[in-house]
């Protein structure tokens, strides 16, 4: 991903770029940021040059997994270890031997290295957060492979959750059972805390799982993902524990069937928004509208929550190589929530489900 700072630089025409969020870090760079870790990487169009500088407990993990093409810095004033390429500089030095009248920063990430860039450059400052966000939505081959991998192994992970729902087994009991799983098959990464919720603890979109146990008449809502060469998966699938109530039959067909319309209407050149109209019909002719309380979907990649966000009104245009979920829910406090998310890529034809190999709604065994 190094190449696509040059094509940046070229196509804004700067004459430096500068990269400081940890999310873009990981995306030029292949290698993943760790904590709270600063990190400056640079592409310097006038030399045509890449350098990397990170503080010196950072250096060797990244001086190991880039190529020699990129240098790398560590920054220390204190600790200067042989063989070992030490500057003896602040942020603010680094920053400053950069100067141009033409240098592009990513101003859409908050933090303390963000800050230190906008208060050295100020208005030299050229933002080029949509820039990024623009190569970071059209996925190469090597992530498309990444996410497949990514869903194939969450999957694995959520028939296991499927098949450890027992009488009183609790939500984190559940949580454990997917995360041995998925750990058992080489991730290191989970993509985010996993969703495991019995009612009513479901009603809640980001619900939290606890010590509730499962129900002789439950809804098991999981909502799960991992991360493989550093890309994310994002699952959300209904395991029903028992037979459902009728009201809670009706809500999940209406869930389902608003998936697969969405799905259909996916395709090169369609408006996000117009994907999300098309869900929400669905459950409004299921008189549901009113209980779909959040966004149909997300772009998974580096993060699990990144562009084109399928939203009300958004104006983007989907283009061959993005990456998305798609996930209508419905969800009534204090009783129960359903939802269910598929991962797509949208193609030059159409579109392909990456999730379609586990069922929407399953059964306990």
């Amino acid at each position: 991903m190094l190449n696509n700072l040059r094509i940046l630089a070229e196509n804004r025409n700067l004459d430096v770029v500068l990269i400081a969020a940890p999310d873009n870090l990981d995306y030029y760079t292949d290698v993943p940021s760790l904590g709270d870790a600063l990190g400056l990487l640079v592409y310097d169009r006038r030399s045509d040059s890449l350098s990397l500088y990170v503080p010196l407990l950072e250096y060797q993990r990244y001086r190991d997994k880039l190529p020699d093409t990129v240098n790398v810095y560590a920054l220390s004033k204190t600790l200067k270890p042989s063989g070992i390429s030490v500057i003896e500089a602040d942020w603010k030095d680094i920053i400053k031997q950069y100067a141009s009248d033409k240098i592009g920063v990513d101003l859409s990430h908050s933090g303390p290295l963000q800050k230190t860039l906008q208060q050295v450059l100020g208005e030299k400052a050229v933002d080029v957060s949509d820039d990024i966000w623009k190569q970071r939505m059209i996925k190469s081959n090597r992530e498309l492979e990444a996410i497949k991998r990514a869903v194939r192994i969450t999957i694995k992970g959520v028939l296991a959750v499927q098949s450890s729902i027992r009488e009183d087994i609790t939500e984190t009991q559940l949580v454990g059972v997917f995360e041995k799983t998925v750990r058992d098959n080489g991730v290191s990464k989970l993509a985010f805390d996993p969703i495991i919720a019995f009612k009513p603890n479901n009603a809640y979109p980001h619900a939290v799982p606890g010590e509730r146990r499962v129900s002789s008449r439950d809804l098991v809502l999981v909502d799960v993902g991992v991360k493989v060469d550093n890309r994310c998966s994002d699952i959300t699938r209904m395991i029903l524990y028992g037979r459902p109530s009728p009201e809670e039959k009706k809500s999940i067909e209406a869930v389902v069937e608003a998936v697969e319309a969405g799905i259909d209407s996916v395709a090169p050149g369609v408006k996000a928004g117009d994907v999300y109209n098309t869900a929400v019909k669905i459950l409004e002719k299921y008189g549901l509208k009113e209980y779909f309380i959040h966004g149909l979907g997300h772009g998974v990649g580096v993060v699990v929550h990144e562009p084109p966000y399928l939203r009300l009104g958004s104006e983007t245009i989907l283009e061959p190589g993005m990456v998305f979920t798609i996930e209508p829910g419905v969800y009534f406090p204090g009783k129960y929530g359903v939802r269910v998310e598929e991962v797509v890529v949208v193609t030059k034809k159409g579109r392909k489900v990456l999730s379609r190999r586990l069922d929407g709604v399953l059964e306990a065994f």
